[in-house]
């Protein structure tokens, strides 16, 4: 009977170190958060294995991190899978046709984003930038000559142009001919000269009076200019004038088009003339929606992968900058060791009391062990 208790004993005690030791290494690995003192004497094993080498911990937790988890490569791998690409496509086009069915002005949408334009601001950066474009045109084509502005149909219109620029002048020309006004001019002009000419011109203006000469040569210029070799005339002039001046560059005329006041004119004629205000309060889907079906099937897709082909060429630029390495053992070495003890026994929980009861049945053994030797040696 002493024996058989004797053993018991030596098997429970054996037993409860077995299982108390391991269940205090298990406690040891996290316990105590840190270092306890005696005085000034630090305790052994404080503070626990976690805490103690948690700085080296987040070290190699962030070499593994980024030589075997998180690398330029399996990045560039993820960004270049297809269906990634088509998910974000997908995602987008679905966004698209939603802002499609929204009822937005252009002006509301600029100030979601924070762009609020004012109908003064976009006329004046317009009026100035039609300016600048005009004067870069006369810079570029100052050697050019104005026959080059104009293809073959052109020509054909301006030609249609001249014509009734001809038949306008012919009959302003004769209108003015026959005016009461231009014949007392010509009067005016014989006397002028008949009395240049001393005693030969008042002889000539006893024989003829300077009135009845003023009507003779009125009458001559009215119907020349009447006939059609007088229009034929004035037509081959305007015409003359034409040729001449689209054989000429626009060098020659710089010095009018380049003065401030036509950059003037042509400011103030482009922002009078421009509906800003209408353009602001536009639907801004509506501008969209004749071309729904391309932005979703070209731009869209066209866009998606030019962003994704400039990620994936910088990642290794992207991955210096961001040192990830850094980043991951700056927030390892701040994670509190009470939450990281909670996560590893949520995880391990019923294997530590493996470990606990393993611990326990190898100190049940010693003790029986130990109790069989105690027996036979006593």
């Amino acid at each position: 009977m002493n024996i058989f208790l004797t053993l018991c004993m030596m098997i429970v005690v054996g037993a409860l170190i077995g299982g108390l030791t391991n269940s205090l290494a298990i406690k040891m690995l996290f316990r105590p958060y840190e270092a306890k003192y005696i005085g000034k004497w630090r305790i052994p094993f404080t503070p626990g294995l976690i805490p103690k080498r948690r700085d080296q911990l987040a070290v190699q937790l962030g070499q593994l991190v980024v030589n075997h988890l998180i690398t330029e490569e399996s990045i560039q791998a993820k960004l270049k899978e297809e269906r990634l690409r088509n998910q974000l496509i997908k995602l987008l086009s679905k966004e698209f046709d939603q802002f499609l069915q929204k009822q937005i002005t252009i002006d509301q949408l600029l100030r979601q984003f924070h762009l609020s334009i004012s109908k003064q601001d976009v006329e004046k950066r317009v009026g100035e930038w039609i300016v600048e474009l005009y004067q870069q045109r006369l810079d570029q084509h100052q050697s050019t000559q104005l026959k080059d502005f104009f293809n073959t149909e052109a020509e054909k219109e301006i030609e249609e142009v001249l014509e009734k620029v001809s038949t306008y002048l012919h009959k302003r020309i004769v209108s003015m001919l026959e005016a009461p006004s231009t014949q007392v001019k010509i009067e005016k002009v014989i006397n002028q000269y008949a009395q240049s000419k001393g005693f030969f011109g008042n002889m000539v203006l006893s024989m003829f009076s300077s009135e009845d000469l003023s009507t003779k040569v009125q009458v001559l210029f009215v119907q020349y200019i009447q006939s059609a070799d007088g229009y034929r005339w004035l037509h081959q002039a305007v015409q003359q004038e034409w040729i001449k001046l689209k054989d000429s560059t626009l060098s020659d005329y710089r010095h009018v088009l380049e003065r401030d006041l036509i950059k003037s004119m042509i400011n103030q004629l482009v922002r009078s003339n421009l509906p800003i205000q209408k353009w602001l309060q536009t639907n801004a889907p509506s501008l969209l929606r004749p071309f729904a079906t391309t932005i979703k099937q070209k731009v869209v897709p066209d866009v998606v992968n030019a962003i994704f082909k400039k990620m994936v060429k910088n990642i290794p630029e992207a991955f210096k900058h961001l040192e990830m390495e850094k980043m991951v053992e700056k927030q390892v070495a701040a994670f509190p060791t009470e939450r990281i003890e909670q996560i590893i026994l949520s995880i391990s929980r019923k294997e530590f009391k493996l470990i606990t009861y393993l611990g326990a049945l190898l100190g049940g053994i010693i003790g029986l062990i130990q109790g069989l030797l105690f027996i036979l040696v006593g």
